[in-house]
């Protein structure tokens, strides 16, 4: 079967990042305050190095989409204030090429002293153990909710900068126009088919042509199999448990929701953009992330939109995504850059950044943020996320796993969507491949 499904899916994109980042600027080595608003504190921090001993240069391999590297810059012109005997460099990278940029700098011996990653798979072993370095490692470790994975084997690998959930956008004129109430608290959330029909409604009583369009992202349609009860994974995350009644459900589901008109066949079946269609009003939910919210805040301006629950089956899911900040070994600044990610792990360096970027955070103390927009939007995705147990986040922090499945159960979703795959024989073949994939992991 796995020789099957590989036929059918030859020539098939390969990778698809968890957290739908892209791009960032072309790749620049700037001083710590350049192009930012940290230039009075670097000189400040300059003007002391003569009475501040060595210099440690701390240089951090950084990818934006927005802001992220001003906003980061910020917070380090602030800690090199309160400590003139670091200087803190980025090395700006486009998303798309961090993974390489990593690999070839480690190879080399060159490995940077920090780097803002989403795939933690791919530099796992050269990461420092932050529980060595910091000054309290229970008190560190607690500083952070559920959400994103953050201990592997024991180690403390990464501090998650960001957390990410998905969730329901919705157009908020034609659910109106269509005399159709979303749910306002999560004691009136819609079972599957109480959306499917609220969907059907919309569409039927207002302008737009589709009643949900979804992402063409392996990871926002696992969200559907957490909701079944189901997981891709056994407990003890050694074994697959794709091949279950769960999953059958959410495939099920979600090929219905296509054969019946409510999703768009091209997005999933060609190269749609599902952002576009919801901007230009012909569908009334989108599925989506948090990280939408920014995006749709200045793009949208010819109806009214907002943010609603997701819907659940068997129980309420959602998957967490973002970025962590990690520090490598071998580099002499191991203690330094462990510290510094201690600092800008706290609760107020941490708002400051989430805040700005339109970000949810894992600190614990920062469940509710301040931001100048959509703050009532963040706060139910913040209860998704909460709502959610860890499976989810252990899942997919086992990035290598993940890695080595979600192409082909992405591009396989779509051959069953087109009929050329039946959903059983879609389940067996990525059980067969997780399996496979397992077994060389663990060896």
């Amino acid at each position: 079967m796995k020789k099957i499904l590989a036929g059918m899916l030859a020539g098939a994109m390969v990778f698809g990042a968890l957290t739908g980042c892209s791009g960032g600027n072309k790749e620049t080595q700037a001083p710590a305050a350049e192009g930012t608003a940290t230039t009075a504190a670097a000189e400040a921090s300059s003007e002391k190095e003569a009475d501040s001993g060595e210099i440690k240069t701390l240089d951090v391999v950084w990818f934006s989409d927005g802001k992220e590297g001003e906003s980061f810059m910020k917070l380090a012109g602030e800690y090199m204030e309160l400590h003139p005997e670091i200087k803190i460099e980025l090395i700006e990278v486009p998303y798309a090429d961090v993974d390489n940029k990593l690999k070839n700098m480690i190879n080399a011996g060159q490995q940077p002293a920090l780097a803002r990653i989403t795939n933690l798979g791919v530099v796992q072993n050269q990461l420092i153990d932050l529980n060595q370095y910091v000054s309290d490692p229970e008190g560190f470790k607690n500083n952070f909710g559920s959400g994103l994975r953050t201990d592997f084997d024991g180690k403390f690998l990464a501090a998650p900068m960001d957390v990410t959930a998905n969730g329901i956008i919705y157009n908020k004129t034609a659910f109106e126009k269509a005399g159709v109430a979303v749910p306002q608290s999560e004691d009136e959330i819609w079972t599957w088919e109480e959306y499917e029909e609220a969907l059907k409604k919309v569409m039927e009583g207002s302008d737009c042509k589709y009643g949900m369009v979804f992402d063409f992202s392996q990871q926002r349609f696992a969200t559907l199999i957490y909701q079944a009860g189901g997981s891709l994974l056994k407990d003890d995350m050694t074994a697959s448990n794709i091949n279950s009644p769960e999953t059958k459900r959410a495939l099920e589901w979600f090929k219905k929701l296509h054969d019946d008109g409510i999703m768009p066949a091209s997005v999933w079946l060609g190269a749609e953009n599902p952002n576009e269609m919801f901007r230009t009003g012909q569908v009334a939910t989108h599925f989506a992330g948090s990280w939408m919210i920014a995006n749709y805040k200045d793009q949208i301006t010819d109806f009214e939109w907002g943010v609603t629950y997701l819907p659940k089956d068997a129980t309420r899911a959602t998957v967490p995504g973002g970025k962590w900040l990690a520090a490598f070994d071998g580099t002499g600044v191991e203690k330094e850059a462990a510290e510094f990610i201690e600092w800008i792990s706290q609760p107020e360096q941490n708002a400051k950044y989430c805040v700005e970027n339109y970000y949810l955070s894992q600190v614990k103390g920062n469940e509710s943020l301040d931001y100048d927009f959509g703050a009532e939007f963040f706060e139910i995705f913040s209860n998704e996320l909460n709502a959610t147990n860890d499976v989810p986040g252990k899942e997919y922090g086992y990035q290598a796993f993940i890695n080595s499945i979600q192409a082909d159960m992405k591009n396989g979703i779509s051959e069953v969507l087109a009929g050329n795959l039946s959903v059983d024989e879609l389940i067996e073949s990525i059980d067969e491949l997780a399996t496979e994939s397992l077994a060389e992991l663990n060896e």
